[in-house]
């Protein structure tokens, strides 16, 4: 009962941002704006789609601008800008909490109006990627018809008023990346051959020396419960060491260092300590070279499988 007032209570607040979010009266030809703002792993399994629409027959001539989490910017812009003509980035954490951002943000994204602004998640947030949708103006708006995971059903029932098309999806539990395969074969109206997500990533120099034969251990995770003991990392760590002759390269988030410290009370011997110390970009090359991961449910082993790394 407290969080449906806590929600009710938000929604109220947010109602009376959105009433002072003016949104733009033109509508740029030619014009796409495509909203994804969840998480890493999520973008991981989403991002090959990107190049797909912007090849496709129907949205082929469209100027293609990207509303995305701010926590994968980097990676994107590294690996997207070809088929992405603007970027637009938004910080979940200051748009759920600061209300200032929140509605100079609104303002930001809604300055424009676009012919077609689709929005291809299935377990929809109402008050992220539904309230873009209400607020902005556009000839058409797609969306999916979604589930009851992180929205609640009155919310849903008012947000699923915000959009033109809902596309239709299977009740059935299914991997997100094949969840987006289904999303974008229903608009483009043509079958997509593609079985899983990849990453090609260009030359480069990092800015410290990895191993000839290493394992990756990912300590990191989104949450406190998908996070494996650090005794059993190190353990393992040990094992792979020991029976194989692996160097070991331990990876993770500036979140994670404590646990880093942790890590070395438990491991014996040399390893090499990137936690915290790594961007994005860089952790894809350290995984590219990698010869095998143990890691936590995260965005580490979608990169790991879109990088070709086979043992996982």
């Amino acid at each position: 009962m407290i969080s449906i007032l806590k929600a009710f209570i938000k929604y109220i607040i947010y109602y009376f941002i959105d009433l002072i979010v003016s949104p733009s009266k033109e509508i740029k030809p030619k014009s796409l704006l495509l909203i994804r703002l969840d998480a890493i792993g999520d973008y991981v399994l989403f991002r090959n789609f990107i190049e797909i629409l912007k090849k496709s027959k129907k949205y082929k001539e469209y100027n293609i601008t990207l509303l995305g989490n701010s926590a994968w910017k980097s990676i994107s812009e590294e690996l997207d800008s070809e088929y992405v003509d603007n970027f637009i980035w938004l910080d979940r954490n200051r748009f759920n909490k600061n209300l200032i951002y929140r509605y100079q943000k609104l303002k930001e994204i809604v300055s424009n109006g676009y012919e077609v602004v689709i929005s291809p998640v299935y377990s929809r947030e109402f008050f992220y990627g539904d309230t873009v949708i209400k607020l902005i103006n556009a000839k058409e708006k797609i969306g999916s018809i979604g589930d009851l995971s992180n929205i609640r059903k009155w919310q849903k029932n008012i947000s699923d008023r915000y959009y033109d098309i809902l596309v239709p999806a299977k009740n059935d539990i299914i991997f997100e990346f094949y969840r987006n395969k289904e999303f974008f074969e229903n608009i483009l109206d043509e079958k997509i051959d593609i079985k899983k997500p990849y990453i090609k990533l260009k030359p480069k120099n990092l800015p410290f020396e990895l191993p000839e034969k290493y394992a990756i251990l990912f300590i990191g995770a989104s949450a406190r419960f998908r996070k494996w003991s650090i005794e059993g990392f190190a353990k393992i760590g040990e094992y792979l060491k020991d029976r194989y002759g692996y160097e070991i390269v331990l990876c993770g988030a500036n979140s994670d260092k404590d646990d880093a410290l942790k890590f070395r009370e438990f491991f014996s011997g040399d390893y090499i300590d990137l936690v915290g110390k790594t961007n994005l970009i860089e952790l894809l090359y350290v995984i590219y070279n990698g010869d095998l991961m143990i890691s936590n449910e995260t965005s580490a082993p979608h990169f790991a499988v879109a990088l070709e790394m086979t043992n996982i």
